[in-house]
């Protein structure tokens, strides 16, 4: 008999493999906007008990008591986290008890103003009428024959003269009342929003109390929902240990970050001679917990202090200059400089990461997700199908 030839030929990858893998990664997406309401809290109730677990191992070994070494740690948070947000709404509502005063000087400042001055905006406008006088030529030049276009032409001037003549007869709403609105609004609307934080709030330290009270009974738990397999529980086991130390590096990076950016500005609104730099300091550094939006937020009232007291554009331009370019140097390059090198990730990884659950879960995605992804990059170390992934994210 002839000998037949092992086939050592590759097996070519099926293609519904990867439509799979698309199709579970949108469905993730998905799932994953859809139950935010529930996995947002979650997720910040774990990295909460995880970022304090050390403090509460410490109480837990001078009170005894696991629950009550528990709740004093919690406790403890939330007075640091009153005392920021204390600091933060005294100088929000003494920046807003300013914003008459900001109004009246601008309006001075446009009162002032020669209307007849030859400024860009008056040159502009000019310019736009006589584009407008183009096209009415252009458009008369090209008067269509057909009857019945012309019988349309009449019926809309018309109606817009109609138009025009009702629109004369109404009383003109003027600007005070539009602001009026438009500040009613924003209070129904912020109102809501503190309503949901502080309910999202509540329902993060409770998550984070039972997790802590746990203790090490529910980590072992945990380790058991991977088999009985001793290679499966030691992989997971050491990516659980490897997501806790990122965390904790997190909160490192975060907490230095915040501190040079309350110092920097603190001592930015003194060499301005803007009042109350301590307080603008404490601010920037609650701010700055919110990657982006916190800093945009500080570069609008820091513009607008800087207005108030200087009484120039140009020094509330500057004071604007300054916060983003210090924002950018220390909030975004040295923040993810940092939080790359301990995680060795990119910067380009943890930027479009944030972005990803900025845009996926809010605000509480861009202050959660630097973290997110360093820990989506540890989970995809310990397995198989992720290693690709995580070394696209590799440094």
């Amino acid at each position: 008999m002839t000998a037949v030839a092992p086939d050592n030929r590759v097996a070519p990858t099926p293609t519904s493999g990867y439509a799979t893998t698309v199709t579970a990664v949108l469905a993730v997406i998905v799932a994953l906007w859809w139950g935010r309401s529930f996995m947002v809290p979650l997720t910040a109730g774990l990295m909460l008990a995880l970022l304090v677990g050390p403090v509460t191992a410490a109480l837990t070994r001078w009170l005894r008591v696991r629950v009550l070494a528990t709740t004093v740690t919690l406790a403890l948070v939330m007075t640091v986290l009153g005392l920021a947000g204390a600091a933060f709404g005294d100088q929000l509502g003494r920046v807003a008890g300013r914003a008459p005063d900001m109004i009246s000087l601008v309006a001075q400042q446009v009162a002032d103003t020669d209307p007849g001055a030859d400024s860009v905006l008056k040159r502009a406008r000019d310019a736009f009428r006589e584009l407008d006088r183009a096209a009415e030529r252009f458009a008369g030049a090209n008067k269509p024959v057909i009857q019945s276009a012309r019988a349309k032409a009449a019926a809309a001037k018309q109606a817009a003269a109609a138009a025009s003549a009702a629109d004369a007869a109404a009383p003109p709403v003027s600007i005070s009342q539009t602001a009026t609105v438009a500040l009613r609004e924003s209070a129904v609307s912020g109102s809501g929003a503190l309503l949901r934080f502080a309910s999202d709030l509540t329902i993060i330290f409770f998550i984070a109390f039972f997790v802590l009270a746990g203790g090490k009974p529910l980590v072992e738990r945990f380790l058991d929902l991977w088999g009985a397999r001793p290679e499966l529980r030691e992989r997971a086991q050491h990516a659980a240990n490897e997501c806790v130390r990122q965390i904790r590096i997190y909160g490192g990076v975060l907490l230095v970050t915040n501190s040079i950016v309350g110092l920097v500005v603190w001592a930015a609104f003194s060499i301005a001679g803007l009042p109350d730099a301590g307080g603008w300091g404490i601010t920037a550094a609650v701010l700055h917990v919110v990657p982006y939006l916190g800093m945009a937020l500080l570069t609008v009232l820091g513009a607008a202090e800087a207005f108030l007291v200087h009484g120039t554009v140009g020094a509330a331009m500057g004071m604007a200059a300054f916060i983003v370019l210090m924002s950018t140097l220390i909030g975004t390059v040295v923040a993810a400089w940092l939080q790359g090198r301990a995680a060795k990730m990119n910067a380009a990884a943890v930027f479009i990461g944030v972005v990803f659950w900025g845009a996926l879960w809010g605000v509480w995605g861009l202050l959660l997700g630097p973290a997110l992804v360093v820990l989506i990059k540890v989970v995809a170390e310990h397995t198989k199908p992720g290693q690709r992934f995580a070394n696209l994210m590799q440094s």
